[in-house]
């Protein structure tokens, strides 16, 4: 009897299991942010599933190859989930061939199990997909095909159509500029038998970094730096049509914060009180120093050229502004801004500093002589050492105009989540050092159109997305502001035009800066006038300093 129970037990086991290899995986939130993605109305059918069907790349190509558009879903041991959307058909093929595709790209939809949506466009679309019969779903190609020739793919005609398992092995794909190959030839899986669970080690690559658009970002923060995954799924994408999903048709009309009205009339009020901008009279300034901070590719320089575009009434790029592995900024700059409506220059400048990054850094030192003025226009940055009265153009002692007088971080919202201790630590330091001079902080949240769908469709809905919300919480989070404090923006980077959403949104952040710069000119006024009243009092009564401390300690 008893055998017969565990016989029982180990098929009900079994089934289960089977169970759970045939259900779907792709929650319908990810189906949705995927459509939203595809700009599609659309539903999926699943195609391949490794831990059904086998890690095979035979099984695939059979199962996958000549069915129009399809969508790979990763499902790392992390549970973070990423992949891949052709819009045209996969092939098998003896020989190695690109497949293009302008529409294809790159996702994530989680990274340690927190949403975070994201698409990576294609920008090299003749090399958008790679097809060969020994590989699985492969992104990107570069030159895959030279590369092959360097390593041992000679008369490739030849050999592709022999090959088997142990020969696809002897081959290594590290160093190829393919964004993301799955796996080659058959990967088994690794079973723990006293959990009861599996895992692929796949034997692919992934660097988002070549014919899609990754930027700057690590895939560490996408796919934890490793290929392990319990599952890979293929979905054939069906009814694709022309029309708008309905995410986009019917955005929620409840905001978690107030909407600007997006019309020229707002857009011209805006940039009038930004024009018309003077700092307080009693400072005796004629422009303040607002200062840009942030991690490398954050977008500060890319901040600045959104707004010198709004004044001169076209998309510039008075500053260098890109994707790079170390910052673009290697000197200190104090852009001021001409309003050719009058001729002259506005009343603030932009100060532009080099980013934050893991090894070559700020320095401690350079920030706190930075904040107080004693570094000037153009001052090029040591990463090796901070800067002494020696170097050309220090100011011994900076007068209040060559200070700081607000400062705003320049935040990626796509990598609050991931960013690095050392730069975390940096933030904390710098916000320190502001604190104690007193000096107001901003935060200006960039890339939200790559963390939303909606708002890379519409600008106009930033205040609608829960997912903008969300990045504005943890900002406010990261820096030790009230969210009040943190202003969504949106540079210029892919439009060729000036955007009105665009433009109110940077003018609306820079207009609230100025009025906390407003505030720490009040207070330093104030300040100054209390001690001018006490040295006038110790001039009057030597002895007042004695009257007046013991006042205070009583």
């Amino acid at each position: 009897m008893s055998d017969l129970v565990v016989i029982l037990t180990e098929n009900i086991c079994s089934n289960f299991k089977r169970l759970l290899r045939s259900k779907e995986l792709l929650t319908a939130e990810d189906r949705t942010l995927l459509s939203t993605f595809i700009g599609k109305s659309s539903s999926f059918e699943l195609l391949y599933k490794i831990s059904r069907d086998g890690c095979s790349a035979s099984k695939f190509h059979q199962s996958c190859d000549y069915k129009g558009p399809t969508v790979t879903v990763l499902y790392n041991t992390e549970n973070s989930v990423y992949g891949g959307f052709l819009a045209g058909d996969w092939k098998e093929g003896n020989s190695s061939t690109s497949i293009a595709d302008k529409r294809a790209f790159l996702f994530t939809l989680h990274f340690n199990g927190v949403s975070k949506p994201r698409k990576y466009s294609v920008i090299k679309p003749y090399h958008a997909a790679f097809a060969f019969r020994e590989f699985g779903p492969t992104f990107g190609a570069g030159d895959l095909r030279d590369i092959a020739e360097t390593k041992g793919f000679a008369n490739e005609r030849k050999k592709m159509s022999s090959f088997r398992k142990r020969e696809m092995q002897n081959y290594r794909y590290d160093d190829t500029t393919v964004d993301l190959l799955t796996f080659y030839g058959t990967v088994e899986p690794i079973v723990d038998r006293y959990a009861g669970t599996h895992f692929y080690e796949l034997n692919g690559k992934a660097d988002f970094r070549h014919a899609y658009d990754g930027g700057n970002e690590s895939m560490n923060a996408i796919n934890n730096g490793h290929m392990c995954v319990f599952d890979l799924e293929v979905y054939k994408v069906k009814d694709v049509t022309v029309a708008k999903s309905s995410l986009c048709q019917n955005p929620s009309d409840k905001t978690w914060r107030e909407s600007p009205c997006w019309d020229e009339q707002t857009f011209r009020k805006l940039k009038d009180s930004v024009s018309n901008y003077k700092p307080l009279d009693d400072s005796g300034l004629s422009e303040v120093n607002i200062l840009l901070v942030g991690q490398i590719g954050a977008g500060k320089s890319s901040f600045f050229n959104t707004v010198n575009s709004i004044f001169r009434g076209e998309v510039t790029a008075r500053a260098c502004a890109g994707n790079s592995q170390h910052s673009l900024t290697t000197v200190f700059r104090k852009y001021r801004i001409r309003n050719p409506e009058t001729g002259g220059y506005l009343n603030f400048r932009l100060c532009d500093t080099r980013g934050i990054e893991e090894d070559m850094c700020i320095k401690h030192q350079d920030m706190a002589s930075l904040l107080d003025g004693h570094l000037p226009d153009q001052h090029k940055f040591n990463p090796a050492a901070h800067a002494t009265e020696k170097d050309p153009g220090f100011k011994i002692k900076p007068t209040f105009k060559d200070k700081i007088h607000c400062v705003a971080f320049v935040m990626d919202s796509s990598s609050i989540d991931v960013l690095q201790g050392s730069t975390s630590q940096k933030l904390a330091e710098f916000h320190s050092l502001m604190i104690e001079r007193g000096i107001p902080q901003t935060v200006y949240l960039t890339k939200l159109d790559k963390i939303c769908p909606l708002v890379d469709d519409d600008v106009r809905r930033i205040f609608n997305s829960e997912a903008c919300k969300q990045a504005v919480n943890k900002a406010a989070e990261v820096i030790g502001l009230p969210r009040s404090h943190v202003f969504p923006v949106k540079n210029y980077e892919k439009e060729t035009q000036l955007q009105i959403p665009v433009d109110i949104l940077a003018l609306s952040a820079l207009r609230q800066t100025l009025v906390y710069a407003d505030d720490y000119l009040e207070d330093q006024f104030e300040l100054s006038q209390t001690e001018e009243q006490l040295q006038l009092l110790k001039l009057e009564d030597p002895n007042y300093h004695i009257f007046f401390y013991s006042k205070v300690v009583n």
